[in-house]
């Protein structure tokens, strides 16, 4: 050996034991100490253990990087490629996950995509026993998951949104032609208080019917599975919709001098059966969406449900204006048209697929690995589809739930449903508290008893529908780059402000600049709406749910949407009719409150796994 070889071959030794008798930082003790642990037991159990150490005790401090000794020091937090690692490790699995949103700190590529990462997790391997050096083994460190849609993916999930089509119509359908409608079940506008009640209870009883839909949404999706669930689901909605469009047909005095009973009646039974599948399509479309996608697109899809619900409440209001079928004889059919989607989703419904989670939760392994493969334009064994599947399987053992143990109400109100349950219920309640649906049901009673002339209120009209539409899809492009809770931020303080602006309007009838200004607030009210507030509360339940309770917790959340959309209709006319032009103040106020609880409580989910997401929450 030559001299310099001998002498470095001494000084390295001597190096390791420098820093072996080195002050070591406290948080980088725990990680060596958690790792020689895994050394020693030759698995990788222990893992889920080591990951709830860091998580619970070492958030906020600076650990040494764990691969081989590297001395780079990095950050511990919600932004750490760490913080990316999957919950749950098998023996054998020596690769993490991680997503562009996290790696693009360190210059590893752009955001919005999701990663795999297989640099090995025990510090004692080298890049030499992975078989990668040098430029091979930078190369090869990260596998894409998944670049786009897949031509399934895209199937399955068009389809799906037809069921979110069919809620988003039936939300609007009852506003744009109010008052010919009216006027045919006997209580017209002019006919005061009692007739504004009678129309009020036609309107809200929906929610109730929407009530009982999304509490038996849960055990029904999980019995029968997500595909099944939103096909019965159509059928619902083609039959509800047939009786409201029949509430017509019971005869009527040419002139009614009270209200007619009979066609009451119908379009109330037609209203709850179509709330029955409101309800459930407001459950299952969100969480099965979350199911099927992968991470990096999975706001998007999510996103998607509601800008589809937009897109239905606008084409349900402009075909409600006089002009178009919300005339004296056509306006039933903007009632039946709801047949259209809910036909078509029944004739397309081979398309859809069923959600590779709930396969796993009912042990069929293979069909979900066959799920994954045809969502994933995937073979058997490629590394994505292997993966997925794993991480699926390891949260799905965990729980219990694939042995055949159903969740009760009960585990709501445990670790680690309850704190995301929490977030869901109060975000729930706020996005109908704001008073939105108050815009699109009685918008046109509303505005016109304050003196807003017909044109003023065809404009507003179409103009905040437009606008829903115009900034939901904005937040479509948005959510997987601003993230949830800026959105929410941004949606919350503008729909305060915007409330402000439409009371100071209505307080001054009369004034040249009244009818512009209340349509500018109404728009900006429904436009901030649909850039957070709208969507994102749809979205978190099927994101920050545990696996084992996802179904049962986000009927729980859909269940306070609804019973307050119940509450905030029936309130509103009484508060209108109070309170006048103040009317959307007490709104406001709830939305400054919800604005707190924003900044204070809900967490970012972006580019995050399902598993990630729920990990970090069960250690807040």
């Amino acid at each position: 050996m030559k001299p310099q070889q001998k002498s470095a071959g001494m000084a390295r030794p001597r190096a390791e034991a420098e820093r072996e008798r080195a002050p070591m930082p406290k948080a980088l003790s725990k990680v060596h100490s958690a790792v020689g642990s895994l050394e020693r037991s030759g698995t990788f159990d222990q893992f889920s253990e080591v990951k709830q150490r860091l998580l619970a005790g070492e958030r906020r401090n600076t650990v040494g990087n764990i691969f081989a000794g590297v001395p780079r020091v990095v950050k511990f937090d919600r932004s750490s490629p760490l913080a990316d690692l999957a919950y749950i490790a098998q023996p054998g699995i020596t690769s993490r996950v991680s997503t562009r949103a996290s790696m693009a700190a360190g210059g590893l590529g752009a955001h919005n995509a999701s990663y795999l990462r297989l640099t090995a997790l025990d510090s004692n391997t080298k890049q030499g026993e992975l078989g990668l050096t040098g430029d091979a083994y930078e190369d090869e460190q990260y596998v894409e998951e998944n670049a786009g849609f897949t031509p399934a993916l895209k199937q399955t999930v068009g389809v799906a949104l037809l069921s979110s089509f069919s809620f988003g119509y039936n939300n609007g359908n009852m506003n744009t032609q109010a008052g010919v409608q009216r006027a045919a079940l006997g209580i017209p506008n002019s006919a005061g208080a009692s007739a504004d009640n009678v129309w009020a209870l036609s309107v809200s009883l929906f929610c109730v019917g929407a009530l009982l839909g999304c509490n038996l949404s849960a055990s029904l999706a999980d019995k029968w599975g997500r595909k099944k669930f939103l096909l019965i689901s159509a059928a619902v909605y083609l039959i509800g919709g047939l009786l409201e469009a029949a509430c017509v047909l019971p005869p009527a005095l040419a002139h009614p001098t009270g209200p007619v009973w009979s066609r009451i009646a119908l379009l109330i039974v037609g209203r709850l059966v179509t709330g029955v599948a409101c309800g459930g399509s407001t459950v299952v479309v969100p969480m099965y969406l979350g199911e099927v996608s992968p991470a990096h697109l999975r706001g998007m899809l999510g996103t998607a449900f509601q800008l589809t619900c937009v897109c239905a409440m606008t084409i349900a209001q402009v075909l409600g204006l006089g002009s178009v079928l919300g005339t004296p004889t056509l306006w039933p059919l903007v009632l039946g048209l709801v047949a259209v989607p809910a036909g078509l989703q029944l004739a397309l419904g081979h398309m859809l697929i069923e959600s590779p989670r709930w396969h796993c939760a009912k042990g069929n392994i293979d069909e979900a690995q066959a799920t994954l493969q045809l969502l994933r334009d995937a073979d058997a064994h490629d590394d994505v589809v292997v993966e997925e599947l794993d991480v699926m399987l390891a949260a799905t053992d965990s729980t219990g739930t694939a042995a055949g143990r159903r969740p009760g109400f009960a585990d709501l109100f445990r670790p680690p449903t309850r704190y995301p349950l929490l977030i869901a219920m109060t975000l729930m309640a706020v996005q109908q508290f704001s008073g939105i649906n108050n815009a699109f049901n009685y918008s046109s009673v509303f505005l016109k008893a304050n003196g807003m002339d017909d044109a003023s209120v065809v404009t507003i009209a179409i103009m905040m529908n437009v606008g829903n539409v115009l900034v939901t899809l904005l937040s479509v492009y948005l959510m997987d780059r601003a993230g949830r809770r800026l959105l929410l931020l941004l949606s919350t303080v503008g729909m305060a402000a915007s409330t402000c602006l439409l009371t100071f309007a209505l307080k001054s009838p009369g004034q040249s600049y009244t009818s512009i200004l209340s349509v500018t607030a109404v728009v900006l009210f429904v436009s901030s709406f649909g850039i957070g507030l709208g969507p994102v509360p749809w979205l978190l339940p099927a994101e920050i749910m545990p696996s084992e309770t996802r179904a049962l917790a986000s009927s729980a959340a859909a269940t306070t949407n609804w019973l307050a959309n119940f509450i905030s209709s029936q309130a509103f006319l009484v508060i209108a009719n109070s309170l006048g032009g103040f009317a959307f103040v007490p709104f406001g106020v709830c939305l400054m409150l919800g604005t707190l609880f924003v900044l204070r409580v809900v967490p970012e989910t972006k580019g995050k796994s399902l598993e990630q997401i729920q990990a970090e929450l069960a250690f807040s």
